[in-house]
């Protein structure tokens, strides 16, 4: 580490060992503190302002108030009255922006090309100086925080965190419900005379005060030139004179613990959670007590708790941490265990195993200075060699680091680098968390019978009562567990941290046979001694039929269950590997310290060529997945309507009903069979880069193929064997629609995915459609959302299917029906080409080079430039200058071509090419056909925003076995009230980088239901087409005799 002192303070900042940047700390004359970030490498600039005002702050008599404001300050203000023009400003020059809202705080953020910074932040300052709130946009932005609260009303993490909520201390804030709705927002305010308009205008002048806010700003502008300009467009925010509230820590007392919730999920499966709480990690950051606690009992190692309730089959997953129901005065320390079906029926037994675990934490030597010291140096080697953030989730980050850290720690906490061992600190957080203190929830729909209770906002059904004092008398007086030991020293841990003098600007192919290919590109060039790998095995075998294709799922999940223990151990010392399926084989990529990557990689393909199936390991594997398989029916409609259509446009994808079809059958005796199938025939395409030599690399290729050849006695495929991926060439003026209904009765969301096929990869036919929708999403999420009121949830997007692009346009809906949605798209559609028409050559040149400063960005990080050449070796292309070739097509464009391009791929009935899904949900909607189409009541503006929480693009791999899903599933975050959705951050790939491997990848948690024959459709006979266009449209009903009868792209490998 390094230290810098600020120009404001005598106080030194710690740095990071490679960090470039520098930084300056102010305060303004009204109290404001800011933190600008001059970063000589930014092609961005980013700003964020965090607000020390949260939920925690709503009156009680309108629920949700603190979110609604957050919704209302993207309006208009007083300076640029014209509504959306901030939303408006940040998309024309290559920005996204962002917001939410937590316990405590509410943050905004925005990035913009660089260079506009300065029209950007004085557009941004006018929300905290003086936002135009109007009645009309407080009712129509209402009924879109209703939309937003009905997106989750099916959602377990949602629901879970009501639960919590409905059963704290009524007297204390936390127990209200936050998102808000309309009915707690207009409704019921002015059934008791209370006017919301003048509440949120209220609301923001006495809570969005000067000396509560902090600001960052990261830029490339001279540390001067970005001071100048906070100081220039932040002084007038006004200085109300308050401090930040602070909220009592009772936000449950003893009436509140010993007590058990039993509560009914949306998804199939079975966990049980424990909170306690305690001592507050905000006002103790500098020991960080719970993180102790956490990374032991957290643990997935030998000897750990996860390790012996996943030995007896109990558990799938284990998560210990601080809760996201915490607020700055109380931690809530929280345990949840994902349970098998065995579990289940053990579930107190389960939950004894963690009690015996922090026995252990009691005993002499619990509280331990050498693994303290131990997680502090991997604490100090995530600090010093972090992956750099983009400007946008930086400048987040540092915004509300400054709320909770002193100055000088700014940037170590933000990293949990805890400072100060303190024993007795962590002693107090290991005696509050007994089970008298607990409260527990367990949920599992194998309780419904026992949950006769409805949770007022999400209908949860649950019920409440004392822990049972069986459970409680194991839990206390249960024996030692000899299998339960702390840590062993970790064994990944590196040693040395040099750099390479090495540098190539492409990948270079150094080593070529029958069955392996390496290629390799050293780059120093991001300063971190760390190395990313990919190894493609390409197996004919594994995805020939259903069945082969979820017996490789079955083995890769088995090997990831095989390797757990080892690979904790490696991703805590900053080493992470992840095994997959895909369509050609699987997929293993590695990525951390140069110093133990190939030891890693060497260590994961031993184990995976040296294959044995454990019946009892199989059974649990194979439990999880028939659960991940049906699960998919409770994703969003949009997220279900976009796995259809790539089922539909992929012409070899297997549809998750067939396997749910396939799986019951499968043993571990057919598996074990499938093993030296799968590997009999193995071609291995491999990319090295980083911190790693040629003559590492050139090593660990060799071994493998010895491997392959001697262990596996795998030849090379047969020519025909090898990849060709194929995609569906929709026919011209032939427009198609898969209907479907909603796969879970309980949501009430309808959604409309419309794709109009472009064309296989070329330069000019990518950025023609890229710089389309750039143009076109913020007119679409201006008519569709906020003036016609849709839904929350619309997108307009290119999209990848393996090596096609298409332009994408989604909707979802609690209000309408799919067929509606649709056909709102398309009167959309004469609204943009109008645009056009009327678009001056200025303006197109405009977003010409706002299009290009974003394709020219230079990655930020290892794994992101590792990820384009890979992309382009794993495709076939080899394009590895993609990005200037597409930048010179991009400028050589006419607003003519474009124009011409719109007419012809999506606006002219008779030559674009059209695919439909929809999503229909099982309950009607609104009778949309009585509605006058021109009439729409607008609502739902708010801008171009989301409420995903900050930073999560640069967020490290989810986990360390290679189960993004579970991983997903075993966050504890608690979710965070949002302000709407970013179009950029579509669902779907948008980039080249990720697209085809996207759309390759068969994911572990695949799921859904349903048949290869998906109801909706009357067969393949044309049928009036709804959507009024002047044309028939097909109706889908077998999707793969419709497959059948297409013509399909060639394949791009």
């Amino acid at each position: 580490m390094r230290e810098l002192h600020s120009l404001s303070d005598d106080q030194p900042l710690v740095l990071p060992s490679i960090d470039d940047c520098s930084y300056r700390l102010i305060t303004l004359d009204n109290g404001l503190r800011a933190l600008v970030v001059h970063d000589p490498q930014a092609e961005k600039g980013a700003a964020s302002c965090d607000v020390r005002v949260g939920s925690l702050s709503d009156p009680d008599d309108v629920a949700g108030l603190a979110h609604f404001t957050e919704h209302m300050l993207f309006y208009s203000s007083e300076k640029y009255p014209e509504e959306d023009e901030y939303s408006k400003y940040v998309s024309e020059h290559g920005g996204h922006t962002n917001a939410y809202t937590s316990n405590e705080s509410t943050n905004y953020h925005f990035d913009v090309n660089w260079d506009a910074l300065e029209p950007a932040l004085d557009r941004f300052a006018q929300f905290f100086i003086a936002p135009l709130i109007s009645a009309d946009g407080v009712d129509r932005e209402a009924k879109a925080v209703d939309s937003e609260h009905g997106k989750n009303l099916n959602s377990d993490p949602w629901r879970k965190l009501q639960l919590w909520k409905a059963t704290a201390n009524p007297a204390h804030p936390f127990s209200r419900f936050s998102t808000g709705s309309y009915d707690t927002l207009i409704t019921q305010p002015k059934a008791a005379g209370v006017d919301p308009h003048e509440r949120v205008r209220l609301f923001h002048q006495q809570h969005y005060s000067a000396g509560v806010m902090r600001l960052a700003v990261v830029s490339r502008h001279s540390l001067d030139e970005l001071e100048a300009l906070v100081r220039d467009k932040f002084s007038a925010v006004p200085n109300g004179g308050i401090s930040a509230p602070r909220f009592p820590p009772d936000a449950t007392t003893q009436d509140q613990a010993d007590l058990l919730i039993r509560m009914v999920p949306e998804r199939e499966g079975h966990s049980i959670e424990l909170q306690w709480p305690t001592v507050s990690e905000h006002e103790h950051y500098r020991t960080m007590p719970s993180s102790y606690v956490s990374h032991l009992l957290g643990h997935e190692g030998e000897g750990s708790a996860f390790a012996l309730l996943k030995a007896r089959g109990w558990a799938t997953a284990l998560v210990a941490g601080g809760a996201g129901t915490s607020f700055s005065s109380r931690t809530f320390f929280m345990c949840r265990i994902d349970l098998t079906d065995e579990g289940q029926a053990h579930v107190g037994e389960a939950v004894g195993v963690i009690f015996r675990y922090l026995d252990l934490l009691r005993q002499p030597g619990g509280v331990n200075e050498r693994l303290w010291r131990e997680m502090r140096q991997l604490a100090d080697m995530r600090f010093n060699y972090r992956d750099k953030a983009s400007p946008y989730s930086y400048a987040s980050s540092l915004s509300q680091a400054m709320q909770v850290f002193g100055d000088a720690d700014l940037l170590l906490g933000s990293y949990n680098v805890p400072l100060e061992y303190d024993p007795d600190l962590i002693a107090q957080v290991v005696a509050d968390l007994t089970p008298q203190a607990a409260r527990v929830l367990w949920a599992s729909k194998a309780l419904e019978a026992e949950c006769g209770e409805r949770e007022k906002w999400y209908g949860t059904r649950y019920s409440t009562q004392p822990l049972p004092q069986d459970w409680l008398q194991e839990w206390v007086e249960g024996a030692a567990l000899p299998e339960l030991h702390l840590p062993h020293t970790n064994p990944f841990i590196p040693q040395q941290f040099g750099l390479l003098e090495d540098n190539a600007a492409v990948p270079a192919l150094i080593h070529s046979s029958a069955m392996v290919q390496l290629w390799h590109k050293p780059d120093p060039s991001f300063r971190v001694p760390k190395a990313v790998l990919y190894i493609n095995l390409q197996l004919p075998e594994a995805y020939v039929t259903p069945e082969a294709a979820v017996l490789t799922q079955l083995y890769t999940k088995l090997l990831n269950d095989y390797l757990s223990e080892l690979a904790y151990d490696a991703d805590l010392a900053g080493l992470h590997y992840g095994v997959r399926p895909s369509t050609e084989g699987l997929l293993l990529t590695i990525y951390g310290y140069s110093d133990t990557a190939a030891t890693l990689a060497q260590t994961v393909l031993d184990r995976a060529l040296s294959f044995t199936v454990l019946p009892d390991r199989f059974e649990v594997v194979r439990e999880k997945a028939a659960k991940d398989f049906r699960n998919m029916r409770y994703d969003q409609p949009y997220q279900y309507a976009l796995y259809s259509l790539g089922v539909l446009l992929e012409a070899r994808r297997w549809h998750v009903s067939d396997y749910e079809a396939v799986l019951p059958a499968l043993t571990a005796d057919r598996l074990q069979a499938h093993f030296p199938r799968l590997f009999s025939r193995c071609r291995a395409e491999l990319f090295a880069t980083g911190n790693l030599s040629s003559a590492a690399a050139t090593r660990f290729a060799g071994q493998l193929e010895e491997a392959l050849v001697g262990r596996c006695q795998s030849q090379p495929p047969f020519p025909s064997q090898l990849p060709d991926a194929r995609v569906v060439s929709l026919p011209p003026g032939r427009p198609a629609l898969l209907s479907q209904p909603g796969p879970n009765p309980a949501n009430d969301n309808s959604a409309a995915v419309v794709a109009f096929q472009v064309g296989a990869d070329a330069s000019r036919l990518n950025v023609l459609a890229e710089l389309l929708t750039a143009i076109g999403r913020r007119d679409a999420f201006h008519q569709l959302r906020t003036v016609e009121q849709l839904g929350y949830l619309t997108f307009c997007t290119a999209y990848w299917t393996l090596h096609v692009r298409s332009v994408l346009f989604i909707v979802q809906s609690t209000l309408h029906s799919a067929a509606y949605l649709e056909s709102r798209i398309e009167a959309f559609l004469p609204l943009l080409s109008q645009r056009l028409s009327s678009m001056s050559r200025e303006e197109f040149s405009g977003h010409v080079e706002e299009l290009a400063k974003s394709k020219l960005e230079k990655p930020k990080r290892l794994r992101e430039a590792a990820g384009r050449d890979w992309s382009e070796l794993d495709g076939g292309t080899l394009m590895f200058d993609r990005v200037e070739q597409e930048v010179a097509a991009l400028r050589a464009l006419s607003l003519a071509d474009l124009a011409a391009f719109y007419q012809e791929a999506v606006l002219e009935p008779g030559s674009r090419r059209k695919l439909s899904v929809h999503i229909e949900a099982s309950r009607p909607a609104a009778a949309d056909g009585d509605e006058d189409e021109g009439s729409h009541a607008a609502a739902g503006g708010g801008g171009d925003h989301t409420g995903v929480a900050a930073g999560m693009e640069d967020s490290q791999p989810a986990a360390a076995n290679g189960d993004e899903a579970a991983a997903a599933a075993g966050s504890n975050a608690a979710p965070v009230e949002g302000a709407g959705q970013d179009s950029e951050e579509v669902p779907a790939p948008p980039q080249h980088v990720a697209a085809k491997e996207a759309a390759k990848a068969e994911p572990a948690a695949a799921a859904g239901s349903g048949s290869g024959i998906l109801p909706g459709g009357e067969g393949p006979a044309a049928a009036a087409d709804p959507i009024k266009c002047g044309v028939q449209v097909e109706r889908i009903g077998d999707m793969w005799e419709w497959k059948r009868r297409q013509q399909l792209y060639g394949g791009f490998k």
